[in-house]
């Protein structure tokens, strides 16, 4: 199969175009959440979501207590769903996130929510959708019609709208700068990602197995990986943080399960920077000891050449840290098509997948 005839294909090339339609189409409903918000002194957010959504929201408990003193809890929807747990959201923001706006157990977090007087906010892409109706705010994703089962385009936008709203309330100038400069930035990385993805496809298309690694920020993209290879390729890819894989998961590793490691560089203070590069050499150097085949993607050149039995995947991004999880996004989409296709696969119907998956 040609993945450039695929929908998953066409819709990751859509990515770009949907950061400023979601600029325009939110521009007022993120002024008057970011005011409520403020005014009411909460400082408190619980979110709901599931699958590539709930990936996305780990992003936004990073950002967000990262840039501010706000802090995220991850919901368990089956607390509402199914215990019909006594939890209190009265004193706090609530936030489904839900592609599709049908996730059942995201809608009933969110009128729990709204029965105890919280803040509720949406992230669908159907303004008509249950959970966009039942949320006080709604921020549509803007992505257009999705014709995959897979989400790309949709993962993207949730990523920009929970940066967006992250910069906001930390009124980070520099992000809310370059937020509006992001189409430029991925329209102009898009053809190297794509050279790079297919450059290094061999190595995978014949793995039962593996692992993908990240830290901090960018953590969110190693789960994403992980679900997108699992669901296009049927590879049994786990995604973990990387200082987390040393607690047990490491002795699954060996030459037979592959290990694709995000770093990102982060221009911060120097202390940090150089505290996360010396974290990700450790964690590459572990894993070449023990002979595991690894692919480095990174936009950080200082560790390009550094290990000479690594494969190295360099994109030249050179945005913050907060925005490299947009190239490595890109990198993970193009790269399970690319071996969806490979291996006879059809990554817009993955098997016993549909388009919507519905939960409590």
């Amino acid at each position: 199969m040609n993945y450039q005839e695929t929908y998953t294909w066409k819709e990751i090339k859509e990515t770009p175009k949907i950061f400023e339609r979601a600029l325009i189409a939110n521009e007022s409903v993120m002024k008057e959440l970011v005011s409520e918000i403020r005014k009411s002194k909460i400082t408190n957010f619980v979110a709901a979501a599931r699958g590539a959504s709930n990936h996305a929201v780990i992003y936004f408990k990073y950002l967000l207590e990262l840039m501010s003193n706000y802090t995220v809890g991850l919901s368990a929807p089956s607390i509402v769903t199914i215990y019909k747990g006594k939890i209190n959201y009265a004193n706090s923001i609530v936030i489904g996130c839900s592609q599709s706006g049908l996730a059942e157990d995201v809608l009933e977090v969110i009128k729990k929510g709204n029965e105890q007087g919280a803040i509720t906010v949406a992230l669908t892409n159907n303004p008509d959708s249950p959970i966009a109706k039942e949320s006080k705010y709604h921020l549509c994703l803007m992505a257009g019609e999705k014709k995959s089962s897979v989400a790309t385009k949709t993962f993207s936008s949730e990523l920009f709208i929970l940066l967006w709203l992250a910069s906001e309330l930390s009124k980070n100038k520099d992000n809310l700068f370059y937020l509006k400069h992001l189409k430029a930035e991925i329209n102009h990385i898009i053809p190297e990602i794509d050279a790079l993805t297919t450059k290094y496809l061999d190595g995978f298309k014949d793995i039962n197995h593996g692992f993908v690694l990240s830290r901090g920020l960018t953590y969110a993209v190693a789960l994403e990986t992980s679900l997108l290879l699992q669901e296009t390729c049927y590879i049994h890819m786990s995604g973990y943080a990387s200082s987390e894989f040393y607690h047990g998961p490491l002795a699954m590793a060996n030459e037979t399960s592959p290990v694709i490691i995000y770093c990102a560089k982060n221009d911060g203070e120097e202390d940090v920077q150089s505290m996360l590069r010396a974290e990700q050499i450790k964690c590459i150097e572990k894993m070449l000891s023990l002979k595991v085949p690894v692919l480095l993607v990174t936009n950080d050149s200082i560790l390009i050449g550094k290990f000479r039995k690594c494969k190295d995947a360099f994109l030249n991004f050179g945005l913050k840290e907060e925005f490299a999880i947009f190239a490595f996004a890109l990198f993970a989409q193009m790269f399970a098509c690319k071996i969806s296709c490979l291996k006879g696969n059809n990554p817009d119907t993955p098997r016993a997948l549909d388009n919507i998956t519905i939960t409590r």
